[in-house]
């Protein structure tokens, strides 16, 4: 058993947060360790985690509000973060927002405010160029906090497909799985396209697909516009195809995407976050490959993916991604094979959104035209891969590389800012 490396504390919600969670989530145990009591000592160096759990909480006015605020804590803990002897960890790795300069600023002021040193508050989210964004819009001032990045939901599913978890992420054979997955006879559907919510990419992915008469080929998950969790509006994509002139040819698709009725893919009745965790391999065995709309796409200053990705590449699907530059590498990073000798990967270098959203357009008609000449054929050269990632995933590798290479050095970082000079 491995000694705890960082001791904590946290405030602002009754659990300790989605960060200390995700690090319980191993076969080993966890580098953190709760004070006894949640309370901090005299001796004690620590992180106290500040439990965020939606951006907004970020903001001033929730105290008006009445509920919990970060400048709620208690005078005896800045004492300590001035000393050396603890840091401030803001924990939203449940999300990866993009820089917002007046949620920085007020917190830029409350640091100054109470005087704590420049670097010793912890801004833990999944977005990796948060800095950068911080920097363009704050300048020196940036500084004043640490940017760390985390990616609780990938953390999930490294998780569930593990065989540390208790539950079976699929509740179906392993074996018998892969088996149908490269099974042309159980294919009924070119492509799979889940997590339904009309955020941007997913608006013109549908229309795209609408456009090339490939949706009533496909199995695709759309709630409409007006679905209940934050998507974007009929205005918002209108705008946005009015400033990228490279995809104005889906406006007339746009209008017909405002007019569909619901559709679900998945027999789950759960909806939204509560999804991360349904499997259902039957959609995965009647489609070729997956074509995931990532929650970002447009915004330079956000580099992540979420379970989206994982999850596809976890259930060794062949897969294309309309999100952010990347992507596809940070899955490489992660220890999963890419598919470029079937799938060309050009576009997830790109950092204009139109360019590479076109070219993963591109790609997805050139594997539709190489499925109908030759299904089998086309099965065949991607069964390599996908087996991997999905042995990648189900042995446990995946989450024991994870641990190894994300939660570790992070909690190793975390606990030298705190340990005696």
């Amino acid at each position: 058993m491995r000694p705890p490396l960082l001791p904590v504390i946290f405030r602002g919600h009754h659990e300790a947060g989605f960060f200390a969670h995700a690090l319980g989530l191993s076969a080993e145990r966890s580098p953190l360790t709760v004070l006894p009591g949640n309370e901090r000592t005299a001796e004690a160096r620590y992180a106290c985690l500040i439990a965020v759990q939606d951006f907004y909480r970020m903001r001033a006015a929730v105290k008006d509000a009445g509920e919990w605020h970060y400048s709620l804590i208690e005078p005896a803990i800045f004492a300590d973060v001035r000393a050396g002897r603890a840091v401030l960890v803001f924990d939203l790795c449940n999300e990866g927002p993009a820089y917002d300069p007046g949620i920085f600023s007020e917190l830029y002021a409350w640091i100054e405010t109470q005087r704590l040193p420049a670097g010793r508050c912890v801004w833990l989210a999944q977005n990796r160029r948060i800095a950068d964004g911080a920097r363009a819009a704050a300048g020196e001032r940036a500084k004043l906090i640490r940017f760390e990045h985390y990616d609780y939901f990938v953390k999930i599913m490294a998780w569930i497909f593990s065989p540390s978890s208790p539950e079976v992420a699929m509740g179906v054979d392993a074996d018998a799985y892969i088996g149908r997955l490269f099974d042309a006879r159980g294919k009924d559907r070119l492509l799979l396209c889940l997590n339904a919510t009309p955020r941007l990419p997913r608006v013109l992915t549908v229309a795209a697909l609408m456009r090339h008469r490939l949706l009533d080929k496909s199995l695709v998950s759309f709630p409409g516009m007006d679905y209940v969790k934050s998507g974007v509006s009929l205005q918002e994509v209108r705008e946005f195809l009015k400033a990228t002139p490279d995809l104005e040819y889906l406006r007339p698709c746009i209008d017909a995407v405002a007019q569909l009725p619901p559709m679900r893919v998945d027999p789950f009745p759960e909806r939204g976050n509560a999804l991360v965790e349904k499997i259902d391999p039957r959609v995965y065995e009647r489609t070729y490959f997956s074509l995931v709309t990532e929650s970002d796409f447009s915004d330079p200053f956000i580099e992540r993916v979420t379970e989206k990705t994982v999850k596809a590449f976890c259930m060794g699907h062949p897969t294309l991604v309309v999100g952010n530059a990347r992507s596809i590498a940070f899955m490489t990073d992660l220890g999963f094979q890419d598919g470029g000798e079937v799938f060309n990967r050009a576009a997830d270098a790109l950092s204009d959104p139109s360019a590479r959203f076109n070219r993963v357009v591109e790609d997805v008609l050139r594997q539709a035209a190489r499925i109908a000449t030759n299904r089998h054929a086309w099965l065949d050269r991607v069964r390599e891969v996908g087996t991997h990632n999905f042995r990648y995933a189900v042995s446990g590798e995946f989450l024991a590389q994870f641990v190894k290479n994300c939660d570790l050095p992070l909690a190793a970082r975390l606990a030298a800012l705190v340990a005696p000079a």
